[in-house]
């Protein structure tokens, strides 16, 4: 007579465990990805070292009485310029998350291991979440710093806003900006089955598009990218401006419902092999 199995597949376990476990899967997964670790370090020093640049050249040409060169930009806030671009890397790391395992078929592995697909979902989206977080914080801090070493930050800061606690809320809503288009991103690389459509569709919008139809069409400021760009918008808002807290909830508004599709989607969608 066989000896009863002792062995306790994943999906036995209670839902705290396998969350716990699919998390730390997911992690060793990014960890191990040289282009998820590449983009993460990439983007923290392009964008710090950027920044150093472009407030190098904007305060020159002030000290020089060239402002026209300098494009209406000050050198206390010429790094906010770099950290919109900033977003393509953590849009990039997003995308690459689900569409690197998709298309090596390492996702078929990973479901047959955990069929709860609701939970590897869940799983990916908080490491992703963190990566971008991390990212996020020592791009938008760094860049903020290294600018201190080209001007005097204690006399120019209030070019970003009146008080030191309003300058930091700029700060921490680009990194909330970061985090919530990542998010999208994410999401819409499930819907779309593609990284590359999402990473595509995302950067496309928040770099080309919306811009235009802003001059078009008052509705183009709920896309997600214009209403989350409040969110480190420097004051005082313009009339017509969603402000920070509206922006912020449209933004998570579209995540939220993106998630949800991406969610439904994802537990219906055939593997690929």
């Amino acid at each position: 007579m066989p000896a009863p199995s002792t062995a306790i597949s994943v999906a036995q376990l209670a839902p705290h465990v396998t969350v716990s476990r699919a998390v730390k899967a997911e992690t060793t997964k990014l960890l191990t990805l040289r282009l998820c670790l590449n983009t993460v370090v990439g983007s923290v020093l392009l964008t710090v070292l950027l920044s150093w640049l472009l407030t190098n050249l904007i305060d020159a040409a002030h000290n020089a009485g060239r402002p026209e060169e300098a494009a209406g930009l000050e050198g206390g806030t010429a790094f906010l310029v770099i950290l919109h671009y900033g977003q393509i890397g953590v849009v990039l790391l997003a995308a690459w998350s689900m569409h690197q395992e998709a298309e090596n078929g390492s996702l078929r592995s990973t479901l047959i291991s955990l069929p709860q697909r609701n939970i590897v979902l869940a799983a990916k989206a908080l490491v992703v979440l963190a990566a971008v977080f991390i990212t996020a914080l020592l791009s938008v801090f760094g860049s903020a710093g290294v600018r201190c070493l080209v001007i005097d930050c204690a006399a120019e800061n209030n070019q970003i806003s009146p008080t030191p606690q309003a300058t930091a809320g700029v700060l921490w809503g680009v990194i909330l900006y970061w985090v919530l288009i990542a998010l999208f991103t994410y999401a819409l690389s499930v819907i779309l089955r593609s990284g590359l459509a999402a990473m595509g569709t995302v950067l496309a919008m928040a770099l080309i598009v919306s811009t235009y139809l802003v001059n078009i069409t008052p509705l183009a400021k709920f896309l997600p990218d214009q209403a989350g760009a409040q969110l480190y918008q420097l004051p005082p808002p313009t009339p017509g401006d969603l402000g920070p807290a509206t922006g912020g909830l449209v933004l998570a508004v579209w995540v939220v419902a993106a998630l949800i599709a991406a969610l439904v989607l994802f537990r219906r969608q055939p593997v690929r092999r």
